[in-house]
């Protein structure tokens, strides 16, 4: 099975205070067994930096990023203009949503990728159609 994991996510596992981070620390726990694939967009890096540095301090968003830019477990996309194309006719499409539109690079990469699954705490994936693991 292979996992798309959302800013939710990295940002559960990075701050300790977070309500989600017991259970970000558990599904963590069963992805290390080797048989989950996992991938995240440049989009999502860039929010998750952004958010760890914000709301816990800079020298966890600096470890958060080594260890993602340095993992060869975890495959890092870079969203292609086509991607971005695609994510801003959802982002149209789903005008009644209130999605960001970096959700909506999300949502394309997983379309294109045939993902089914996020690792996420954000209920908007659920909302257009995918799972929630």
């Amino acid at each position: 099975m292979t996992l798309f994991v959302d800013t939710s996510a990295w940002y559960a596992l990075n701050d300790r205070s977070d309500q989600h981070r017991d259970a970000a620390l558990e599904r963590m726990s069963r992805i290390s067994s080797g048989q989950v694939g996992l991938i995240t967009s440049d989009y999502i890096l860039d929010e998750s930096l952004t958010l760890i540095s914000a709301r816990t301090n800079r020298k966890t968003a600096v470890a958060f990023g080594d260890l993602l830019l340095k993992s060869s477990t975890i495959q890092l996309v870079t969203i292609t203009e086509e991607l971005r194309q695609l994510a801003f006719e959802l982002f149209r499409k789903y005008a009644d949503k209130d999605l960001s539109f970096t959700d909506c690079t999300s949502f394309a990469l997983m379309k294109q990728l045939k993902l089914k699954t996020a690792f996420t705490f954000d209920d908007h994936f659920r909302q257009v159609g995918f799972e929630i693991w």
